[in-house]
């Protein structure tokens, strides 16, 4: 079963590189028919692999199909729906996925959307399992594309949203009756998160406690998950084996209890088997308050095949429930693979069985071993998981804990021996009476806080987190490789030898160095950020917009830095102090406060490590020349603070020129043309994203760059690039290439300043579910002349 299983998991993961789903293949009857004959002609193994790669085709297809029509986009539309999840509310937003009924106005729409609602009415607050009637305005699903950072299209495709928009303003906005019944579970879910909730005190960890109740995780912040991430706990949070085995435990030896108390009144049974269908029915109960997520499914069939198997008095092979498991897993939610809760889920059952750990053998009635056995058993599975699980962790999120073991070695006991069990046992009893359950959730926030305050320490020691540059496929593989000789429990020879190798590896990708020169222009929708970066330096050219909650720093420029193996960021230019430039610096300032931050005067004033940018200022880094071109010191005071006072720079390495102008606009343009522009350039960001009121006909033709980019949102309301500049700059021979098209754009250049390598995010990552074709203005664009390394 698990050889099966690890075949359907392998193609189903080959979908989201097909172009598009054949309609051939969306067909029930002839993928049945081919399920059958798979049967007929090689066995039932063959049947179940591809059944449930046909079930996932299916699946794929019906909600490729099921995405809002372009002519809906961006019209008021009348819709009624049930939200069947925790609605994420930041200050006054609050966004939640509508499942979507019906429509009154009789357009077709997706069975999902996912709305935001800025600035609800007084006493409006969206909850799981209402009813609502909306006004909202739709739009198909399209996010920012960057290497490294959050994929948005792949999230709304993984969990069968076909439109994104926002609530309306309207007299028709209200929530109607009989709200749960498309989703009771949910409204359950609710009854007792509002139950928590209404007994927490200001200083309790509130939205910890209700994570570990009841799934739901909305309240918990990116600063939380990032705190969890870093010390190597995140699994903490998700209940998965880790829960579920301990509820299954505990009723199991209740079940046992009960069936012993029968047998001494008289009445028939087993009590071992009492105490095995009682771990049954709790795991059950604790995954539907979870709301059956992958991890909480994938551990709750391992222990339902594990119970019948130990009923029935025969032995099974771990590996073949864990196969099992991941069947049962693909049947239920088929874009599991596409989700990291997955493959962590399954990859630590995979690591502990590899290192020859049993996982639920309380189960099968076996003795549990001495207090010493446990200690040595739980160091073991730390020192397995930590090793096992770092490929994992570096291909997922781009970082190891260094502190997972040790912080996971004292919180895992004080987790699932306390926290956990006066959790739920709170949870529960607050649903009957507050004076029973907030004493045990008081003391169970008192432990969680605890575990925080120690996890804060941990996180504060200096290297506490390995960021390598992302390594190469074939690394990947060694890494694994080494990995695996590791935690291998038999005698192996030579395991210790292998030691050396692996960190030959791991010391080979730590000192992977960046090419001579990288310029990443990213994709921060309307706005700009710029990396540019050589082998021992890394420049951060603006930083992205502000949004309403948050800001591109966070979102995109931080973890692209991190993809890119930036430790330290030396200088951060800020052009000018518009929102879209300068929205996400203060983010970044954060993660590396000891960047030099080079603006103009009027800009985020009070920082430390501050230096006017003026023209005349000059640097080297690793051979790239540096220059300040604009703002000169005799600039007329009324450009301060407009886009004619932005920071121009100019990068220089053999025979490529790179300008980046910021907002500049044709006064500015003129001062920089009458100082004398060093043109011609190779590279230009557009000046003002394209404006009408930027790239004069003097400007363009005194740069004559061979490539040109337009750092746009998608659909922006002010039509940038606007249709006069486009021309503008195609007369001159200029190749344009547009963020919003491309997503994020990378150029790497060698010593002489040939560049060598050019990628665009929304070509080399392309999947599935990816919004758009890059492919055709790439093609139509061409490669430059001084290019010499792949086409696109």
């Amino acid at each position: 079963m698990y050889r099966i299983a690890l075949v359907a998991v392998a193609l189903i993961c080959m979908i989201p590189f097909w172009p598009a789903v054949p309609v051939a293949l969306t067909s029930p009857v002839l993928l049945t028919g081919a399920v059958l004959a798979c049967w007929v002609l090689f066995g039932p193994g063959c049947a179940i692999a591809l059944g449930t790669v046909a079930w996932s085709v299916l699946n794929v297809g019906w909600v490729a199909a099921d995405r809002l029509h372009p002519g809906l986009s961006g019209h008021d539309i009348t819709i009624v729906g049930t939200i069947c999840e925790f609605p994420r509310a930041a200050g006054n937003v609050h966004r939640f996925i509508l499942q979507v009924a019906r429509d009154p106005s009789g357009a077709h729409l997706p069975a999902r959307v996912s709305l935001s609602w800025y600035d609800p009415p007084a006493g409006t607050r969206p909850a799981a399992g209402q009813r609502w009637l909306l006004k909202v305005r739709l739009k198909p699903p399209r996010g920012t594309r960057n290497p490294g950072a959050f994929d948005f299209e792949r999230w709304v495709f993984a969990r069968g949203i076909g439109a994104t928009g926002y609530v309306r303003r309207s007299p028709l906005n209200r929530q109607l009756a009989r709200g749960v019944v498309s989703c009771p579970l949910i409204a359950v879910r609710r009854h007792l998160a509002s139950g928590v909730e209404s007994v927490s005190e200001p200083d309790w960890p509130l939205r910890y406690l209700l994570a570990l109740s009841v799934g739901a995780q909305h309240r918990l912040t990116a600063d939380d998950w990032g705190l969890l991430r870093r010390t190597g706990t995140v699994h903490l949070m998700a209940i998965s084996g880790l829960h579920i085995g301990l509820v299954a435990g505990l009723m199991l030896f209740v079940g046992r209890l009960l069936g012993r108390l029968a047998l001494r009144a008289g009445l028939t049974c087993a009590p071992l088997n009492v105490g095995r269908v009682s771990a049954l029915v709790g795991a059950t109960g604790y995954a539907a308050m979870a709301g059956f997520t992958v991890p909480t499914t994938r551990a709750l069939v391992m222990v339902a095949v594990w119970v019948l198997m130990a009923t029935a008095r025969r032995s099974v092979n771990p590996w073949q429930v864990l196969g099992a498991a991941g069947i049962a897993v693909l049947w239920w939610e088929p874009f599991a693979p596409y989700n990291p809760g997955f493959w962590l889920s399954f990859g630590a059952v995979s690591v502990l069985l590899l290192a020859g750990m049993a996982v639920v053998t309380p189960i099968t009635g076996a003795a549990p071993p001495a207090v010493r056995g446990r200690a040595w058993q739980l160091m073991r599975a730390q020192f397995a998981l930590s090793f096992g699980l770092a490929p994992l962790m570096m291909w997922l999120f781009g970082e190891i804990s260094l502190v997972a073991p040790l912080a996971n070695l004292v919180v895992i006991p004080v987790f699932t021996g306390l926290i956990v069990p006066l959790t739920l046992l709170g949870t529960l009893c607050q649903a009957v009476s507050p004076w029973l359950g907030k004493p045990l959730l008081a003391a169970a926030a008192w432990l969680m806080q605890a575990v925080l305050d120690g996890l804060t320490m941990l996180d504060g020691w200096p290297a506490s987190v390995w960021r390598p540059a992302l390594p190469g496929s074939l690394w990947m593989i060694a890494i694994a490789l080494g990995m695996l000789v590791l935690i291998w429990p038999r005698p192996l020879l030579g395991r210790g030898f292998a030691l050396l190798p692996l960190l030959a590896v791991l010391a080979g990708v730590a000192d992977r160095q960046p090419p001579p020169l990288r310029l990443v222009v990213m994709d921060v929708g309307q706005g700009l950020a710029v990396l540019v970066q050589t082998p021992h330096t890394a420049l951060l050219y603006d930083a992205g917009p502000r949004y309403r909650t948050g800001d591109a720093g966070q979102a995109v420029v931080i973890p692209v830095l991190r993809y890119f193996g930036v430790e330290r960021l030396d200088t951060i230019v800020v052009s000018h102090g518009d929102a879209d430039h300068a929205g996400g610096v203060r983010s970044v300032r954060a993660v590396f406060p000891n960047a030099r931050l080079l603006a103009t005067a009027a800009v985020l004033p009070g920082i430390r490590r501050r230096q006017t940018c003026r023209a005349g200022l000059r640097w080297r880094d690793d051979g790239v020349r540096f220059e300040v071109l604009h703002p000169q010191a005799s600039t007329p005071g009324r450009l301060v603070d407009d886009n004619d006072h932005s920071c121009v720079l100019s990068i220089r390495l053999g025979e490529t020129s790179i300008l980046l102008p910021g907002d500049i606009e044709q006064a500015a343009e003129a001062m920089l043309l009458r100082h004398g522009l060093p043109g011609p350039f190779s590279i230009v960001v557009a000046p003002h994203h394209g404006s009408a009121t930027s790239s004069s006909a003097a400007f363009v033709a005194a740069t004559r760059p061979e490539i040109v980019i337009f750092s746009t949102g998608f659909g922006n309301r002010w039509h940038f690039p606007a249709q006069a500049v486009a021309v503008r700059w195609h007369a001159h021979a200029a190749c344009l290439l547009n963020t919003a098209v491309t997503g994020a754009l990378v150029f790497e250049f060698d010593t002489a300043g040939r560049l060598v390598r050019q990628t665009a995010a929304r070509v080399v990552g392309r999947r599935l579910w990816t919004a758009g074709s890059a492919s055709a203005a790439l093609a139509a664009c061409g490669a430059p002349t001084n290019y010499s390394g792949p086409r696109l």
